[in-house]
């Protein structure tokens, strides 16, 4: 019989520390849960065999997502959204998704899905062939998280199934065309920028993604939490009540500038203006007191004096050289002293980046031929726009960053 290795002693310091953590997590300290999960899954790294490893990575998680793929299509996340924590059988819940999409639904193919799901840690598995919805299947049933799904199975997987072939014929270098990158190999759409393939072949994956984006700022911190960026002290002190206090560029259909007037509502001194694409403004739904104006961010920028500009994952999607002409575009509209610009952007750490960055900065080269920064790279482009650093904040519960940026 073959003994049991003992474990490295990577894994037993991972241990200690999981209880430390643990313990912090009790305790409400600040940034445990992180920390927690990051330990976690170090762990399970270290204590796997390669081959488990393997198997998780090409087997299982291929295979959870085709699954939560076809959960979409046959409605399997809104038929179990109502059900208690006692869970429905495998037939009840067939036949729930059965009544939503109208058609005969197989109850040995929904209950193949939900073994997987439940295995996958996505439902619980409450009785034999009895299931129960999880925080996270509920998510899965509402609309944004429907539409990411969607998003990323069939109109993003593409871009990455054809990244060998790209590569093959592009040279194993890093793509620096924001039109001719694996996005575009994949659709046979060369010569045109990811944005502009939304607007003219497929203005239903242009609606997917704005949504999945609305997704992606649920359950994060907002740049405008006090324990994130404290806007009273540099933002709402000192602002002139005329004239607009802040403009969101780039704003997409305005979940942040929302934010930020529900959450601080008549104390913002000034208006708010919420600044897109023609199209993209148009599908906007703002409150009272948020302006919509179609503006296009390479061009000079009509609103002068603001308090803040603000931009939200907009220098992560291009180039350098674009991205010194949309602070360009800015710069006249400045008031020295006065106006700020604010970027909410990843900064990538020289050591220990965590996935989300590393994984975002991959699929920014996919779709975007473009990438994230690293502190010193943030501020060689802004000084090449003229303008210069006057603070990062950053909040314990997220990897975004908000820099904070003034005429030099």
């Amino acid at each position: 019989m073959t003994a049991t290795p003992p474990p490295p002693q990577g894994a037993l310091a991972l241990v200690d520390s999981i209880a430390k953590l643990g313990e912090g997590l009790k305790n409400g300290e600040q940034g445990a849960r992180e920390s927690l999960l990051g330990a976690c899954s170090k762990l399970i790294a270290e204590l796997s065999h390669p081959s488990e490893t393997m198997l998780q990575l090409l087997w299982a998680q291929p295979s959870h997502l085709s699954v939560i793929r076809m959960g979409v299509e046959i409605k399997l996340f809104q038929a179990m959204d109502d059900i208690d924590e006692s869970g429905k059988t495998i037939t009840e819940i067939a036949s729930k998704c059965e009544s939503r999409v109208g058609k005969k639904v197989d109850p040995v193919l929904v209950g193949r899905m939900l073994r997987h799901l439940a295995a996958m840690h996505t439902i619980h598995e409450t009785a034999p062939d009895t299931f129960a919805p999880t925080a996270t299947s509920k998510a899965f049933a509402e609309p944004s998280y429907q539409d990411t799904i969607l998003y990323i199975v069939d109109n993003f997987q593409p871009a990455h199934q054809k990244m060998p072939s790209f590569f093959q014929t592009h040279g194993f270098s890093t793509p620096d065309s924001q039109t001719d990158g694996p996005f575009q190999h994949a659709f046979d759409c060369k010569g045109y920028h990811y944005f502009e393939y939304f607007q003219k072949f497929d203005q239903e994956m242009g609606r997917r993604f704005g949504s999945m984006m609305d997704a992606w700022s649920k359950g994060r911190p907002r740049w405008f939490e006090p324990e994130f960026y404290p806007v009273k002290e540099r933002l709402v002190d000192g602002a002139e009540g005329a004239g607009a206090f802040l403009v969101d560029i780039g704003g997409g259909t305005g979940h942040d500038v929302q934010g930020v007037k529900d959450a601080f509502g008549s104390a913002l001194p000034g208006k708010v203006v919420l600044q897109d694409r023609p199209e993209v403004i148009d599908h906007a739904q703002v409150g009272e007191g948020i302006e919509k104006m179609a503006h296009d961010f390479l061009t000079e920028q009509p609103v002068k004096g603001a308090r803040a500009y603000y931009l939200h994952s907009i220098i992560q999607d291009w180039s350098d050289d674009v991205n010194t002409q949309i602070l360009k575009a800015i710069v006249p509209a400045m008031k020295k002293g006065y106006s700020k610009v604010l970027i909410n952007d990843f900064v990538v750490p020289n050591q220990g980046a965590a996935w989300p960055q590393t994984a975002l900065d991959w699929e920014l080269m996919a779709s975007l031929g473009a990438r994230h920064r690293t502190e010193k790279e943030h501020q060689k482009l802004y000084d090449g726009a003229g303008l210069e650093i006057t603070g990062i904040w950053r909040h314990p519960h997220s990897l975004d960053s908000l820099i904070e940026l003034e005429l030099a």
